[in-house]
Parts: C-alpha cells; structure tokens; sequence
C-alpha cells in the first residue's frame, strides 16, 4: 500500500540510487548483484505500467546492465516485451523486440533470432522509424550469415546499406560494406569482395575509424592471397599492421604475422615466413586460439616439408592436427591432411598416405554437401518469405476494403472527440510547451554561442599557421579545418549528437592544433571498447572547452614533449569523462594570463550544464584538479554526462 502511494518519478530515483551499490543486505544475508538487480527492475516494470517515461527508461537500465544482470538478462527483456505489447508501447516493444533478438543471436538460437528481429521490422514499418529499419535489417543479415545462409544475408545488408547511405550514415555504411565485402569473400566471389572492402576502406578513412581501416586492409590482403599475389597481400598486411600496433590490438597483429608469414611461405622465402608464424604463435598460445595454433602449425609442418626435414614436418602436423581436432576445424584439417599425403609419400608409406587422402577427402565431399544445403535451405527461406509478404499485400487489399465502409460512421465520430479532446489538450499542454520551449531556446542560444567561437579560434590558429609555413602544409590544415568545419555546422542545428560524432570531431580539433603547434604536443584518445558510441547521445561540442583549455593554458608554451589525454569510460548510467595534461597547472597558469586569453567556451559549458542539471539532477558537478598539488605536473578535469540510448 505504502509502495503504490509513491510517485514514480521518485521510484526511479530510488533505483538509479540503490544500483550504484554491488550488494545489499536483506535480513542479515548479502544477496549478489545480479539478483539485486532483478528484483528492483522486475519492481519498476510491475510499477511503470503505461507510463511510457518509465518503460523507456527502464529498456535502457536493462540494456546498461546486461553483463550485471548475467543470466536474469533475457527474462527481463521477454518480461518487458510482454508488458510493452499490454499496454500499447508501439517504441517500447519495437526496441526490446529487436534487442532480444541480438541476444537469441549470441546465444546460437537463429530462429527466434529471426523471428524476433522480424516482429521488430514490421513495427518499425507501421511507426516509419527508418533508424530502427537500419538495425532490423542489418541485423537480420547478421543472423542469416551466422548460419552461412549467405544469399539471405546479402539481401538483408544490401537493404540496411541503401537506408545508411539515404540517411547519411558513413560509419555504419562502412561496417556494413566490410560485412558485405567478408561474405562475398566466404562464397570466393573475390571481385565483389574487393569492391566492398575497398568502399568500406574510403569511408573508413573519411572517418579516421583506424580499427575498421586495419580489418578492409587485413581482408584484402587475403583476397590477394587467394589470387596468389604474395607482394599485393604483404603490402595491405603491412598496412593492416602498422594499425594494429598503433592501436595494441594483440589478438588483431597475431592474425596479421600469420597471414604474413603464409605470404612469405608462397614467395618460398621460408626463413621469414617461420619468424612471423613463430610471433603468431607466441600470442595465439597466449589466449589459447585453437584454430589459429593450427594452422600456423600446420604451415611450419609444410616449410619443413619443402626443405625435406620431414622429423620436424611431421612433428609440427601432428601439433596443428591436434589443435584442429579440439575446436574441429576441418578448413585447417583438409590443409593438414594434404600436408600430411606429401609427408608420407616422401616416406613411401603409401597405405597410411591413401587413408588420409580419402578422409581428406570426404570432409572436401562435406563442406560441399553443407553448402549445397544451406542453398537449398536459402531458396526455402526465400520462398516462404515472398509467400508471406504475398499473403499479407492479400490481406491488407481486403481490409482496405472492409475499412473504407467504416471510415465514413468513425470519421464523423473522432472529429466530434478530437474536437473536445484538442480543447482540453491545448490548456492543459499550454505550460509544459512553454517551458520546453524556453529550455530548447536557451540550448540553442548557448549553442550558437560556442560555435562562432570556436570558429573564430580555428580561423586564427590557421591564419598563424599559414604566417609561419609553406602554402602546402596551409593547403593541408584549411582541408582538415574545412572537414571540421562541416561537422559543426551539421551537428549546430542538433540538440543532441551521437558519442561517436562527437569523438571524431575533437579527434578533428586535437589534430589541427597539433599541426598549429607543430608537433610540440602530443594526444591520446581513449575509451572503453564495450560503449556503444553509435548510440550514446550527448549535447554537441559539450568537452571541447577542456581541450581548448589543456591547450591555451596548459601545454601550449612548451617547445616539446606536451600530452593531452582524454579517457571515456563507462560508469553505471553515466558517462565519466577525464581531460589531462602535462602544462604547467591551474596555478601557475592563472599567474601568468598575460595574454588576455579569457575562455568564453568555458563560462558557456557551465551555463549549459546547469540546464542540463535541470533535467538531470544528480548530475555530479565538473571537477578541476591542479595535479601540482599532489607532486605531479599539469591539470585533470573531470565530467559526468548522462547516458542516452537511441
């Protein structure tokens, strides 16, 4: 009785304030997060019921704490699912839909994967929301794919990349190119592979996505391979690399020594080839990457082969036989049978030679099988698929039909209700528009206050640049100023852009001031690989003043050696954001303000904050620590945002 009298709003405080805790204690016991978790969000969804605010908020409080919830996850998704179809929440159940069916897809369950994704797409039509279309096809190929249904697949990526490329979506486009280019690479359809990987690659370097660039120059260099053009594949490996590094991917460079060092095998430069299969090794032991161990085995137990040292071939075959046998890998068990034929042919063992050649032989005679199949099973699909959509036109042409004689009787039925309803909405909505109206006026003033100066800065930063260097490297900097430039204005009209829009513009920003600084500085920019920075919202151009300040203020005097760190991190419901430098600290730069430097930007981060606040209370403030004070060099500054899903 006491609970029902409390207003939600307060509940959901109350729950964003108990989740910040691991554990709590009921009756003397502590019980795990996990069930904590459950049980307070299974509360919120009894309490929500239609109030569609809750049941939003509640979806994304699912989602954040997925990997808390462990096995509890997929029950609250089906449980919300169920109440969003109860109470009518169109948005709710779309999303949930759809969000359920990736995880039915991580747990191999391809059926109810599709199924789910598929329910999600026709509310998506009857709602006409074209960034949840995106998802649902994109995902529904992911699902066909998983299952080798590669035709399927292509269709369905094919369909999410058309409304990519409509809405302006370049990053997602470009993953979607890399999918497409990875599929017609599993069907050694190389030539449309490469047109897609290439696609995706100039995208990628629009974006500066390095991770995506390093994976189209990996997979091309493997098209090359297949073509046996062992130079072509080791200069794309080569590339692939030097971003790997750059970005300590381990698991990514062990898979690029490996594919190096069969490069090197096909130019029969052994003793190379064995030096980046012995590196490959090292790592794949490291994280215990069975089918990897294999085949770099595999290849040592054919250069051994070829130099007729057939001790160690056969050592080195019967350790990538094995790993093949423990993750059953027959691409890596038909390599080391062919290997293994040679082997005992220069042995003149030719009985044991024959028995292998025919087990090799029939895993060839299954993988064929396994893909005559799934084209089977593919045109299956795609039959009743088409048979569905035909049923359905069917069935709304006799609705269609049926409706017209009612429309008539309800039209003049809702004209009188929506008459006497617009009335009443319009008095009571009148104080709650105003007040929003208010709030978005003062964003958008704010807003259009940072931007000019912002540009003002860049615009005299060039022109410093353009006294001090040739017309070239000017050239250079206008072209990267216009580029970011571009995301300014696209992003001005925005009340809200995503994480990963706004990641890439002061990646853009940090750039130019360093060419402004001619390198007396460096930069480093981090986050945690589990934020989904496609769907993150935040305000537009809201950390910019800190860099700005770690800039002018901080490491903008010193002739080398400066760094600016800016970390992202996941914490909770918040996003927590640390700006760093190694200047000469708060203190020490107040001193010395001869320049007449005063930072507007920052006096209109905290104007916007506090409106911010306004909707998001418990907001933590913004910290400043001079790291003098504690022995070190330079300032921190710490932010928390709110996290906001699409």
């Amino acid at each position: 009785m006491i609970l029902a009298l409390i207003k939600p709003k307060i509940w959901c405080l109350l729950l964003l304030i108990l989740l910040i805790h691991p554990s709590q204690m009921v009756v003397g016991q502590t019980i795990s997060r996990d069930v904590f978790l459950n049980d307070s969000i299974s509360q919120q969804i009894k309490l929500a019921k239609s109030d569609t605010t809750m049941m939003y908020g509640l979806l994304k409080s699912i989602r954040r704490h997925r990997r808390s919830l462990k096995k509890y996850y997929k029950p609250l998704l089906v449980i919300y699912v169920g109440l969003s179809k109860d109470v009518g929440y169109r948005y709710g159940e779309m999303k949930s839909l759809d969000i359920l069916g990736l995880q039915e897809r991580y747990d191999e369950n391809y059926d109810k994967s599709i199924s789910l994704h598929n329910e999600s797409l026709q509310i998506a039509l009857q709602l006409k929301d074209s960034s949840q279309l995106c998802y649902n096809y994109n995902n529904l190929g992911q699902a066909y794919r998983k299952q080798d249904l590669n035709e399927l697949a292509i269709k369905y990526f094919y369909l999410a990349l058309e409304m990519y490329e409509h809405k302006g979506m370049t990053r997602q486009a470009s993953y979607t190119h890399n999918t497409l280019g990875a599929t017609y690479f599993a069907q050694d359809e190389y030539d449309k592979s490469a047109y897609h990987l290439n696609v995706s690659l100039n995208l990628a370097i629009d974006n500066k996505d390095k991770r995506t660039m390093s994976y189209n120059y990996g997979s091309l260099g493997e098209i090359m391979l297949k073509q046996n053009k062992g130079d072509e594949a080791l200069a794309y490996f080569k590339k692939a690399l030097k971003i790997k590094e750059e970005l300590n991917y381990d698991k990514g460079m062990a898979v690029t020594y490996h594919l190096m060092g069969e490069a090197w095998f096909m130019k029969k430069n052994y003793p190379v080839s064995i030096l980046w299969f012995q590196k490959a090794i090292k790592i794949h032991e490291k994280y215990n990457t069975q089918r990897y161990l294999s085949h770099c085995y595999a290849f040592l137990g054919k250069i051994s082969l070829a130099k007729n040292e057939l001790n160690n071939s056969t050592k080195y075959l019967d350790k990538a036989d094995q790993c093949a046998e423990n993750v059953h890998s027959i691409e890596n068990l038909i390599l080391i049978g062919d290997a293994k034929v040679e082997l005992l042919g220069k042995q003149n063992r030719w009985e044991k030679a024959m028995q292998i050649m025919a087990n090799t032989n029939s895993l060839r005679d299954s993988i064929r099988m396994a893909r005559y199949q799934k084209e089977i099973q593919t045109l299956e699909i795609g039959y009743q698929t088409e048979q569905k959509e035909q049923q359905i036109e069917i069935l709304s042409a006799e609705n269609q039909i049926k409706n017209q004689r009612l429309r008539l009787g309800i039209a003049i039925i809702v004209i009188l209700v929506l008459g006497l309803a617009f009335a009443y909405s319009v008095i009571v909505s009148r104080k709650r528009t105003t007040k929003l109206k208010e709030e978005k006026l003062q964003q958008q003033l704010l807003k259009s206050q940072m931007n000019p100066h912002f540009i003002f800065n860049a615009l005299a930063s060039i022109q410093n640049y353009m006294y001090r260097n040739d017309p070239k490297k000017a050239a250079r900097f206008m072209g990267n100023f216009a580029s970011l430039a571009r995301s300014i204005l696209n992003n001005s009209s925005a009340d809200y852009i995503s994480l990963e829009e706004e990641i890439n513009t002061l990646q853009n920003y940090l750039e130019l001031e360093q060419m402004r600084g001619n390198g007396s500085f460096s930069y480093s920019l981090n986050y945690d690989d589990d934020l989904e920075t496609e769907f993150i919202q935040i305000p537009p151009m809201l950390l910019q003043p800190f860099i700005e300040n770690a800039i002018k203020h901080g490491v903008k005097d010193m002739d080398s050696g400066g760094l600016i760190e800016l970390n992202i991190l996941d914490k909770e419901d918040l996003l927590y954001v640390e700006v760093e430098d190694n200047g000469v600290g708060i203190k020490s730069s107040e001193n010395r303000k001869n320049n007449g430097h005063v930072s507007m930007a920052t006096s209109i981060f905290k104007q916007r904050i506090s409106i911010l606040k306004s909707n998001y209370p418990n907001l933590p403030e913004p910290e400043m620590i001079d790291l003098s004070n504690e022995g070190g060099r330079g300032t921190l500054v710490k932010v928390y945002l709110p996290i906001l899903n699409e």
